[in-house]
């Protein structure tokens, strides 16, 4: 039998051994996610996509799980199956076009080139998470929102105001530090400061995100941990390539070129709402469209008690757009799916679809959805498209 993860250069026998590791263990993590068994709604691609039957989606999964598997011995073919697999069930289901997820895939692709060229096309790759993750942060709703909201453990820690201080203003630059990082791995003066940045950022994520903090999904574990170790093999060593030396060796593969340009230019498009935030690592920026379910106490009242422990008072509520209850649907998403839900305005139409079957008239629940572009829509039972409140 041939030794896993078989490849000339040991830096892509180390990359092959993280993506594959790193991917089992985040697929691992959220194994409703890929599942049509549980409650929360799928999102096909099309109204009319073939989707796994329920009774054999547990086989299909496990079977491509296995692939990864398989892949350390025969990473080609097996490889190729993985991504298509995972491609038909990302049609299925966009809530499983996560942003790790989608990093993975990308950079599995990758390695299907020559060696040389998917180092070069993998370190490319990654820089631009960094770099998009920075800017997707500049925005006065992540300083005012999601920093406090950060660090909110902090404080439950007992820690000093004075610390409490220097993390929220640690956080408040995390945009300026990602950005660093991006553009920092391809200078070897600040190669390595730009690696030891992001090990510190992972680490504090992992503290904040997990038990003792807000212990949300479990799959911030692999991915943060597999972020630092895709750091160290891609731009560990001392005779790293410059970033124009990259761009040579990815001139190579006009397939390699073109995937790469386009995973770094597309989301610029996400501002404007054509193309999909989490494909654009807007995760954690506060940068992505929101939605609000509110519900009468009637049918509040209607929900089954499953659902119903998702559904809050709203305080001072005003009627002319809101009614007394909020339904928590990202809560609901969460504990359904292991991961956040799909924050595109198509994915909350599809769970309102769900949740307002069990309205008897168009007054007892509406959503209200900002997108990222600015519009405001309103969502009602019985209404096939939403009524645009602000173009």
């Amino acid at each position: 039998m041939p030794r896993p993860f078989l490849a000339a250069d040991p830096r892509v026998r180390w990359l092959r051994a993280v993506l594959l590791g790193s991917t089992l263990l985040g697929m691992l993590s959220c194994i409703p996610l890929w599942l049509a068994t549980r409650e929360y709604p799928l999102v096909p691609l099309f109204a009319s996509w073939p989707v796994v039957p329920p009774v054999c989606g547990p086989w299909f999964l496990g079977i491509t799980l296995l692939s990864l598997v398989v892949a350390a011995w025969l990473f080609r073919p097996a490889t190729v199956f993985f991504l298509a697999a995972t491609l038909y069930l990302y049609c299925c289901d966009q809530n499983r076009g996560q942003p790790w997820m989608y990093l993975y895939w990308v950079m599995l692709l990758s390695n299907l080139l020559p060696e040389r060229t998917a180092i070069a096309a993998c370190r490319v790759a990654l820089s631009l998470v960094y770099l998009w993750a920075g800017i997707q942060k500049l925005n006065i709703t992540f300083f005012k929102a999601m920093t406090p909201w950060f660090i909110q453990p902090a404080a439950d820690w007992g820690l000093p105001d004075m610390v409490v201080a220097g993390l929220r203003v640690g956080v408040w630059m995390t945009p300026l530090w990602e950005m660093f990082i991006g553009a920092g791995l391809w200078f070897p003066k600040t190669r390595r400061f730009a690696i030891a940045i992001a090990a510190v950022l992972h680490g504090a994520a992992l503290l904040f995100l997990g038990p003792l903090g807000h212990n949300v999904n479990l799959v911030v574990w692999p991915w943060n941990i597999a972020m630092v170790a895709l750091l160290v093999v891609l731009f560990g060593a001392k005779d790293c390539a410059t970033l124009p030396q990259a761009l040579r060796e990815l001139r190579r593969s006009w397939s390699g070129a073109l995937a790469v340009g386009l995973f770094g230019l597309l989301p610029a498009l996400s501002y404007c709402g054509r193309w999909d935030s989490y494909f654009s690592f807007a995760l954690y920026s506060a940068n992505l469209a929101k939605a609000d379910l509110y519900v009468t106490q009637q049918f509040r009242d209607r929900l089954p008690s499953r659902l119903r422990i998702y559904v809050d008072p709203v305080e001072n509520f005003d009627p002319a757009f809101q009614l007394p209850f909020v339904f928590q649907h990202p809560r609901w998403a969460a504990a359904e799916l292991g991961v956040p839900q799909l924050p595109e305005p198509r994915g909350y139409a599809v769970m309102f679809r769900h949740i307002a079957a069990y309205a008897t008239n168009e007054g007892d629940c509406r959503m209200i959805v900002e997108t990222r572009a600015g519009k405001i829509l309103l969502y009602r039972p019985g209404h096939p498209d939403p009524d645009v409140l602000k173009p």
